[in-house]
């Protein structure tokens, strides 16, 4: 008997085919397992790889062994007259017939039944002006803005925000890379061309996973009234996708614009300017509010833009304004937004960071949850909420979350990712943070930058946080030196610290000792903002630094009883100021609320450690060994103290040279090797920076060392 006539015999061909079949169909049935939840998604492949594997073991088993009366056994042992391979093939015949029938069920089920998608999430992109005229590009724009608006405020709907969703503006990509960049399944695209009166609109909602078009429509409308026409179809619009992707939408919520179309056009104008997050980007943006506002004066959404936008163009943000003239020119907008609409999502954003920057905190995470409800989707006030949590709370888990929350919603927003990269830099998750630094760098070139100096600086490379500085200058000169004056007093260059124009707050003073002049600035800063309560708590600490306890006290005492007793790492109170007032009232005899001071710095590295946050770079200045040293040694606990202290000094934290509210800590023997060892550190990180900007210096554009370091740099290292 030949082979092939011997493997029909045998049923190993037949083995094959119901092999395949059946492996086919497991695969199916995993992968809707899969979608469901109830499988983890890495078991696909490796139930892949065994199917794989079992199909030569299948036909290698169906070849040596026969299924008879008695059961299995070897088809050599099996006496020829006894053989029922025939009968058996038979069964195997109907199983495959079944199975087929089977895949082919599911096969059309898949192909031509309506299924409601797991995943809702949508991005929409800015409809194209197919119009003659290219001036009527607000209008197209106008249509995917008050759809992102409808859609944004359905609560089962992820919808990708405009600052990522308009990253592809006038661009021909891919949908598939589009959905892929945006991490949504739909994509909703369209057109608008506008002759005269009559305008045609084309909209068609795309399955992002294979580019396929679910559904598209167009309609054609008379222009008697632009955003009429614009309610209307976005209404209609989001009638279609109810079906499509089974949402439970009674009543499509509206957005009220403005009945001036030129009022429109500048806060579109500004929409896309603020986004960009750069110093002069921002003051356009508020430029074109301004022109919304004089054009509408009852724009709601355009005095809450603007009243954010403000708000940027604080000192400590992108701009030069103080915060009490923040505050003068940005509070009237925001009450005006929420007294034209408190229905807007963007209006209790704007009430709720106006409540920060007048230090009403509960009533600002009132307003931020009430944005939040309002509109699901809302991204950018994630970012400010997380914010919130973390500086004020010290609820660092929930920042985290919050942050990814708000990446998801809007991949490409520079305040979402630049905050989500330094968070994985903070838990040391350092492979992570450089994927995120890169993708930043594709939208915020300089914020990836000023990122990758703190990224490279980890473990104690101080010479990078001011290479990434300068980087993060040369591609936005505009930016702020503040920090950068900062890292130049950290590596022991004087000079370069205090030529920095521009700073105005007393650290890099402090960390060069020269106390009374960091004592004079801080003042300085008081008496132009009054109203800044961290400035008032940067001069008690400049004064606890140069020993003037009895000045310090009020001011420490006041940021303390705001801080709710809690010590966070960007909040009004962090742990040197904790250590700075626990020298205070020891110094005045008083024993009496120390330990709840030293128990606030206990409580905030417990939360450090429950978020996995291990160091903070400068200009934060935290570290979590390094606060649960200082809290041992002021708690009597010195030997354990300085060990933690002296590793959070081996991991590269930064210790300040010398503060009247520390001489106790630097006296003590034990500290001397922690000193030293700094003390090396700046020498070496000097070292680095100076070989490379005293030769051919790479931010010339930007910044030229001061006169003579090179000079002296070249003579020490002439032999």
């Amino acid at each position: 008997m030949g082979l092939v006539s011997e493997l029909r015999r045998r049923n190993v061909f037949r083995m094959g085919v119901l092999y395949v079949v059946a492996a086919w169909l497991i695969m199916q049935v995993a992968g809707v397992l899969m979608d469901l939840g109830a499988l983890p998604v890495a078991i696909g492949p490796w139930v892949l790889v065994l199917l794989v594997i079992g199909f030569p073991i299948a036909l290698v088993f169906s070849w040596l062994f026969e299924i008879t009366p008695e059961g299995l056994a070897l088809e050599k042992d099996v006496p020829e007259g006894a053989s029922i391979t025939h009968v058996t093939g038979r069964r195997m015949d109907f199983i495959v017939i079944a199975m087929l029938t089977a895949a082919v069920i599911l096969f059309a089920w898949h192909t031509w039944w309506p299924s409601v998608p797991t995943d809702k999430s949508i991005a929409v992109l800015p409809f194209v002006n197919m119009s003659a005229d290219p001036g009527q590009e607000y209008f197209s724009d106008g249509i995917s803005e008050e759809l992102l608006n409808v859609l944004s405020k359905i609560p089962d709907l992820r919808v990708t925000a405009r600052t990522s969703s308009f990253q592809f503006k006038g661009e021909n990509r891919d949908v598939i890379e589009i959905g892929q960049k945006l991490n949504t399944a739909f994509v909703l695209e369209g057109s608008v061309r506008k002759a005269g009166r009559k305008v045609r609109i084309t909209a068609q909602l795309i399955d992002a996973s294979n580019g396929f078009h679910l559904w598209s429509d167009t309609y054609d409308r008379e222009l008697e009234n632009i955003f009429a026409v614009q309610d209307e179809i976005s209404r209609a619009i989001v009638e279609a996708l109810k079906e499509h992707l089974g949402l439970q939408v009674s009543e499509p919520p509206r957005v009220v614009a403005t009945p001036s179309t030129e009022a429109y056009e500048a806060y579109l104008r500004g929409r896309s300017l603020v986004v960009q997050r750069t110093k002069t980007s921002i003051e356009g943006a508020v430029s074109e509010f301004e022109k919304a506002i004089a054009l509408d004066p009852d724009y709601a959404l355009a005095h809450a833009e603007l009243a954010s936008g403000i708000f940027l163009l604080d000192r400590t943000a992108y701009g030069s304004l103080s915060t009490t003239e923040v505050i003068a020119r940005a509070a009237p907008h925001a009450e005006r937004a929420m007294a034209l609409d408190p229905s807007l999502a963007e209006a209790h954003y704007a009430a709720g960071f106006l409540s920060m920057e007048q230090w009403k905190i509960e009533q600002a995470l009132t307003h931020l949850r009430q944005a939040i409800e309002i509109n699901p989707n809302f991204a950018q006030g994630y970012v400010i909420m997380g914010v919130l949590m973390a500086d004020h709370y010290g609820r660092y888990d929930e920042w985290f979350a919050m942050t990814e929350k708000a990446l998801r919603l809007d991949p490409l927003s520079i305040p979402a990712r630049f905050n989500y990269a330094r968070g994985l830099i903070l838990m040391i998750r350092l492979d992570e943070a450089e994927r995120e630094i890169e993708k930043l760098a594709a939208i915020s070139p300089s914020g990836a930058a000023y990122l990758r100096g703190q990224w490279m600086s980890v473990g104690g490379n101080w010479a990078n946080l001011v290479l990434g500085e300068l980087d993060s200058l040369r591609i936005d000169p505009n930016g702020s030196r503040e920090w950068l004056g900062i890292q130049f007093a950290m590596i022991g260059l004087e000079k370069e610290a205090l030529a920095i124009a521009d700073l105005k707050g007393p650290v890099r003073l402090t960390i060069l000792r020269r106390h009374k002049e960091a004592v004079t600035i801080a003042e300085a800063t008081v008496a132009e903002d009054p109203t800044n309560i961290y400035a008032r708590r940067r001069l008690g600490l400049a004064l606890a630094s140069a020993g003037e306890y009895e000045r310090a006290r009020p001011n420490l005492e006041d940021a303390w009883r705001r801080s709710g007793g809690r010590v966070t790492r960007g909040n009004l109170f962090f742990a040197d100021n904790a250590a700075a007032l626990i020298a205070i009232r020891r110094d005045a005899g008083e024993e009496t609320g120390v330990d709840e001071l030293i128990a606030a710095i206990r409580d905030n590295v417990r939360r450090y450690r429950e978020a996995d946050i291990i160091n903070d770079p400068p200009p934060i200045f935290t570290n979590v060994d390094y606060e649960e040293g200082l809290a041992a040694y002021l708690d009597g606990e010195h030997e354990r103290g300085l060990a933690l202290i002296a590793k959070a000094v081996e991991g590269g934290f930064f210790i300040m040279p010398w503060v009247a509210y520390l001489q106790g800590l630097y006296d003590d023997p034990g500290f001397a090797p922690i000193r030293a060892k700094q003390e090396a550190r700046q020498v070496r990180e000097r070292e680095k920076f100076l070989a490379i900007v005293c030769n051919d210096n790479p931010y010339a554009t930007v910044w030229q060392p001061a006169e003579g370091t090179c000079e002296q740099f070249a003579a020490a290292h002439a032999n």
